[in-house]
Parts: structure tokens; C-alpha cells; sequence
């Protein structure tokens, strides 16, 4: 029986061949990944590490039709070679028959983290047609001490427009993911999103954390269209997979002709005493490997004026704009939508033609772009460029869109252009890359608002046609970069419906969430630096002329936790506001290092209800030896005493009563939504 063992860090991969029960002489390879302190389980009942379905295949197990479509014939694979190294284990398996996959484990050291996918060769001389290929299973899982699931969490993160990667956290009991009495009938938790908007219904992270032995194993999908993750659940250990959505659940099949490949994309996967152990592995692999332009590596503050106009952006109110945030330390300035919005309708539905408004900007949209850079800031203007509204003429271009069942796609006021085609690739090339270089934009503020669900026409399958749209959209923003190679890119997608690992990769930041000015902000913001680099998440710091100190301080520090990104009534700021916004500015420049490269150390929040907020939360980052403390407060929350241990306070931001001493930190609050910013440090 194939059994390897390989150790990377702290950890212990093992590759074993594994019977498959009920089938006389037939066995899989199943991939296994567990602390190198805990010993191998004695019953592990591993499957696949390929999972595969292709048209036709029976399955292998009782009760799974309609389910998952996991082990089927397909996945029944010997390995024909293998190779590792301190950089990962490559290993390429086979079913004798002409199907072929490369399966790829690499190793980062710096992060301790893998990234694992697969590629399927097909030597069979005659087509295959794929309805699964997953990009990793990892089975085996279990309370290491017990030898089963008791005991085990599952962490997933929902997500919706304005409530983005909220932590949901259940046992395996709650989830009815217990073995029967006879260790027969499989269950399986299955989620994931269909369509174009990734972060939606869930972002696609899963984490199982044995509490009891502190393990937690956690991975991260690319995922830019339709996913799935699943927790397969037969015997008395578990399987975690994950990748494209199949053929039962998002409507995918793709044909493979004889001598072709196809490639999943990655997943990431660390194994950590703790969550946010885990989360912070997970999110500096992200980091690592971004490469933005040399104007990011600062993490500049940003001016949008979107929350100042509301939509409605001209050459006068821009100018107005400029002046009056000259003394603020920003180094980009971003017109938003409205900019395009034709003389006789609103801006909100005429995207697609893609004219600049004669009326808004009399001299020019260039000229407007000229004065920013004259004022010492990068511009940036706002496209949804693959979708067109019902108030344009492109709307009516029905060559240019996407259809399902050979009607055009429509979702209320919008439709969707179909990348694929060559007379949509010279629209664009003309309408957007021509018109960012014509007028000097060196900022991008991609939105995206709304999805084409389940898939369209033009491929072997509904969900092949979304998936190659979905692609064609990630190949824009290549050709962005390559075109305009100082561009920094914003990924928006009504806020952050596509912050998605691949997408993000590829862009300089994003907008964390369309939670403009509401009360559950600094919830958000925390909850998606979970999952993205720090230096990626914009959050709005939306300033009014009517907000109290404190409301002003509250939003800084919720800014503080990612990208500040101003914007509001800053045409009319008394001189005692301005200096407080300035105060928090020159305190996010104190932090900023902390912000970027520092490991979320706590992430304490009580607030059930979003939208009637009760309670507080206190977020943590550490880096060498500082830390950056954040503290909100919402409605009914009471004082708290936080431990300071060997650090000190050497710098705040807050308005709040606070008294440091014993190496305790107390905080008082009177009233609601009150916030305070602390910089601490290691005493000498």
C-alpha cells in the first residue's frame, strides 16, 4: 500500500493509499495534514485527493446523488510518480486508462502555508467531459485524542451587501455531522455562491478547529465565479474540499477533447493552533504575493468624493473639493459615478456608453484630472465597465450582451456585456483604456453591481459560459496593468462582493464594503481584514459637518484598520474639525507600519445585531514590539479594563476617559458610538 510522509515547518503531510469500503481491490489516495506533535490516526479513512466527476460516472458511495458529487469512479487513481522537496510534494496519478491529474502541493516557508491545485491531462484519445475537478480535498480530519469528529467547529464566513465575511462559527453536532450507529450514510455541509459575485451568501474560507487539542486547519479558494466548499462526513474522520462549482450545483460541465488540460485554480491551506492564527497565515500569503505600483507601498490616503456629491461630480464642485482638503496629507483623489451622466437622464442607469458630461465638465474631464495632479494627488475616475445600464444606447446593443437561452440577460436596469467577443474587446479598448490614458487617470475604481447568476450562453454548459466571462473579466485587468503600468486598480463590486483571493491578487486594493457612514463599520472592517491584506482594504471615514467629535473620531478608527478613504461634507468643516480629522491623520501615519504588516493578536466583538448595535468591540494588531489598539463603542456599552501587560501607551487618538496604570488599560464610556486609537509599546 503507497504511504509517504513529508514534513514542512511544523507540519506533517502524509499521502496514503486508503481501501475503499464495499469495493473489493479498490483504493484511493487521500491526502492528510496534521501537526507533526499529534500522531497519524489509526483509522483515518481518507479518500481522494483527486475529486473528479465526469459525465456518466457512477459513484462509489450509497446516498450521495444530489448531495455531493464526491467519490465517484473517476477518483478510484493510482500514483505513477512522485516528487518533493523542501518546496512542496508534486504528484502525478492516473486511472490506467488514458486520465491523467498533476496534483501540486507548494510549500511557503516564510507563511507556513500551501497552496495546493491540480491539472487534468486527458490521454484517453477521445473527449472527456468534466463535471467536477476540484481544486484540493483533504481528508482524514478528526479530534486528535478521540480519533473522530467530536468536539470539531466549522468557521465560515456569510456575507451580503454591507455585511461582508461575518465569522459563523458551529459544531459538527449543531450541523447533524455525526457518524451513524453503523458508520453508513454519508453527510455533508455543502455551501458556496453562484454567479459573478464571489463574496456573496459566503466568502469562500473554511476553517475546523479542534478546540480541545488546538488544531485548526483553514483554507482560502480562488474563486471568481461560481464555488462551492464542502465538509464530507461518512465515517469517523472528515474530508474539506473545494473549488469551481460542480455540475449538481452550479450548472458546470466542461468537455476536455483528447490531448487537452484544464487547471483548477488555488487554494491555500495552513494549519494553526488557533483562528486567527490561521486567518493570519492565510492573509500574508495574500500579501506576499501582490505587486502593486511604487505609489501603494505607502498606503496613501485617499479622497473620494462620491459621499460629498452623491453622484454628481463636476469641474466646479472637484475644484472646490481640492481646496478645501489642501492641508490634509492625501495623495489620491477619485471621481466617482455621475461623471459619464447624460444632459436628459440620471447618472445611476446610463453606464455603458461611457461619454464624459459636456454639462459637468464644460473644459473637460482631462483638464479636471490635470488640476488634481497640479494639487500634488494621483487621479482616479470610477468605470463598471462590463455592464451597460438601461439609460444608454449600449443597453440596446443586444451583439455586445450576454444571453441565457438566447434571451439577454436583464436584472432590472442592467445588462451584461459579453468579454469573449472581439467588437466588446475594441469597445472597451476604446471607451476605457483609451479614455484613462487620453486624459491621464492613473487610478481605477472598478465597480460592479450586480451578477449574472448561474451562467449563459456560448460554452458546453451554463456555468462554462460563466466561467469563462468570469475569466475574461481577470484578463481586463492584466491588460490594465500592461497598458498602464503605474495604474492602481480598486476591486469595488457594490463594496466587496468580489474580494475573492485570485481577483484581489491582481489589483491594488479594495473597497471593503458600501457601508458609507453607518454605525457598524468598524464590525465590517474588522471582519474583512480577517481575510485581506490590511494595505488592500479601503474603508470610508465619511465626515460631517454635523458629527460630534466623537462621531468624527469614531470613524477614523474604524478607517484605521485598513486604507483611510475620506469623503463628505468637507466644504463646510469648522477649523476645530479639521484639526481633529488632522490629529487623526498624523496618528494613522504613526501606525501605519502596525496596519500593514502586523497579525490580528485579538478580535473581540459582542454585538449581535448589526443594524440596532448594543455592545463593543476591541480589535488588536502586533507587530515587533508595538501594538495598535482599537477600541469601539456602540449603544448601551459599558466601561472595560483591558490586560497591557509589558506595554505602554505612547501615543492616542480618542476622546474617551481612560487611566493606564497596575498594566491596565480602563476605559470609560458615557454615551454611544465612541471610539479611541492606542499606540502601544514594549516597556524597556
Amino acid at each position: 500500500m503507497f504511504f509517504k510522509k513529508y514534513l514542512f515547518g511544523d507540519n506533517a503531510v502524509y499521502y496514503a493509499e486508503n481501501p475503499v469500503e464495499g469495493h473489493e481491490d479498490k483504493t484511493v489516495i487521500g491526502l492528510a495534514i496534521y501537526p507533526q506533535y499529534v500522531p497519524f490516526p489509526s483509522n483515518p479513512c481518507l479518500d481522494s485527493l483527486i475529486q473528479v466527476a465526469f459525465s456518466g460516472d457512477e459513484g462509489l458511495i450509497d446516498y450521495t446523488y444530489g448531495v455531493t458529487m464526491r467519490n465517484r469512479v473517476g477518483t478510484l487513481l493510482y500514483v505513477e510518480k512522485q516528487t518533493a522537496d523542501e518546496n512542496g510534494v508534486f504528484t502525478l496519478l492516473t486511472d490506467g486508462n488514458g486520465n491523467y491529474y498533476k496534483h501540486f502541493l507548494n510549500y511557503d516557508k516564510n507563511t507556513d502555508v500551501f497552496e495546493i491545485y491540480v491539472e487534468y491531462e486527458n490521454r484517453t484519445k477521445q473527449p472527456r467531459v468534466l463535471e467536477m475537478l476540484s481544486s484540493f480535498s483533504v481528508s482524514g480530519i478528526c479530534s486528535s485524542d478521540r480519533g473522530d469528529t467530536v468536539g470539531l467547529t466549522l468557521h465560515r464566513m456569510t456575507s451580503a451587501w454591507s455585511r461582508e465575511c461575518r465569522l459563523k462559527s458551529e459544531s459538527f453536532s449543531a450541523l447533524g455531522l455525526d457518524m451513524s450507529w453503523a458508520r453508513y450514510g454519508i453527510k455533508c455541509e455543502k455551501w458556496g455562491q453562484i454567479g459573478s459575485m464571489p463574496n456573496r451568501n459566503y466568502y469562500p474560507f473554511a476553517a475546523i478547529e479542534d478546540i480541545r487539542n488546538q488544531i485548526v486547519w483553514g483554507v482560502q479558494i480562488e474563486a471568481p465565479y461560481s464555488w462551492q466548499l464542502e465538509v464530507y462526513k461518512e465515517k469517523e474522520t472528515c474530508s474539506l474540499t473545494g473549488g469551481l462549482a460542480d455540475f449538481e450545483y452550479g450548472h458546470w460541465r466542461k468537455e476536455i477533447p483528447a490531448g487537452g488540460t484544464f487547471s483548477t485554480h488555488r487554494a491555500f491551506f495552513t494549519l494553526k493552533r488557533e483562528l486567527l492564527g490561521a486567518c493570519n497565515a492565510l492573509v500574508k500569503y495574500a500579501d506576499a504575493r501582490l505587486s502593486v505600483p511604487p505609489s501603494e507601498e505607502d498606503m496613501p490616503v485617499l479622497f473620494n468624493e462620491y459621499c460629498t456629491t452623491w453622484g454628481c461630480p463636476s469641474e466646479e464642485n472637484v475644484e472646490k473639493i481640492l481646496r478645501s482638503i489642501k492641508d490634509f496629507p492625501i495623495q489620491t483623489f477619485v471621481i466617482d459615478c455621475g461623471w459619464y451622466k447624460p444632459d436628459n437622464k440620471g447618472w445611476c442607469n446610463a453606464i455603458g456608453d461611457w461619454n464624459e458630461s459636456k454639462a459637468l465638465f464644460p473644459e473637460g474631464i482631462r483638464r479636471v484630472a490635470e488640476t488634481i495632479k497640479a494639487n500634488g494627488m494621483q487621479a482616479g475616475v470610477w468605470f463598471e465597465f462590463e455592464v451597460t445600464g438601461r439609460d444608454s444606447d449600449c443597453f440596446y446593443d443586444t451583439d455586445k450582451l450576454l444571453t441565457r437561452d438566447n434571451s439577454v440577460i436583464t436584472s432590472k436596469n442592467r445588462r451584461f456585456l459579453d468579454l469573449r467577443k472581439e467588437n466588446v474587446e475594441s469597445y472597451l479598448q476604446e471607451k476605457m483604456i483609451g479614455f484613462l490614458k487620453e486624459n491621464g487617470f492613473s487610478y481605477l475604481k472598478v465597480d460592479y453591481n450586480d451578477t449574472y447568476g448561474v451562467g449563459c450562453d456560448g460554452a458546453e454548459s451554463l456555468g462554462e459560459g460563466g466561467r469563462e466571462v468570469a475569466e475574461k473579466s481577470l484578463c481586463w485587468l492584466d491588460t490594465l496593468r500592461r497598458e498602464i503600468p503605474e495604474l492602481v486598480i480598486e476591486n469595488c463590486a457594490s463594496g466587496g462582493s468580489r474580494i475573492e483571493p485570485l481577483c484581489m491578487s491582481k489589483v491594488s486594493m479594495c473597497s471593503f464594503s458600501d457601508a458609507h457612514e453607518c454605525n457598524e463599520i468598524p464590525l465590517v472592517a474588522a471582519n474583512v481584514s480577517r481575510v485581506v491584506p490590511a494595505r488592500q482594504i479601503q474603508i470610508w471615514a465619511v465626515l460631517r459637518k454635523d458629527d460630534t467629535p466623537s462621531r468624527t473620531i469614531y470613524s477614523l478608527c474604524a478607517a484605521m484598520m485598513g486604507r483611510i478613504c475620506l469623503s463628505g461634507d468637507v466644504l463646510n468643516m469648522s477649523d476645530e474639525k479639521r484639526e481633529l480629522i488632522r490629529k487623526g491623520l498624523s496618528f494613522y501615519n504613526l501606525v501605519k507600519d502596525i496596519v500593514r504588516f502586523g497579525d490580528i493578536a485579538e478580535l473581540d466583538c459582542n454585538v449581535e445585531y448589526y443594524r440596532a448595535p448594543e455592545g463593543r468591540q476591541v480589535y488588536v494588531k502586533e507587530y515587533g514590539a508595538k501594538k495598535l489598539l482599537i477600541v469601539h463603542f456602540l449603544e448601551n456599552s459599558n466601561s472595560v479594563t483591558i490586560p497591557l501587560g509589558e506595554y505602554r501607551i505612547c501615543e492616542a487618538y480618542t476622546d474617551l476617559e481612560y487611566n493606564a496604570e497596575n498594566g491596565k488599560l480602563k476605559i470609560s464610556v458615557q454615551g454611544n458610538y465612541r471610539a479611541g486609537a492606542f499606540l502601544l509599546e514594549k516597556k524597556k
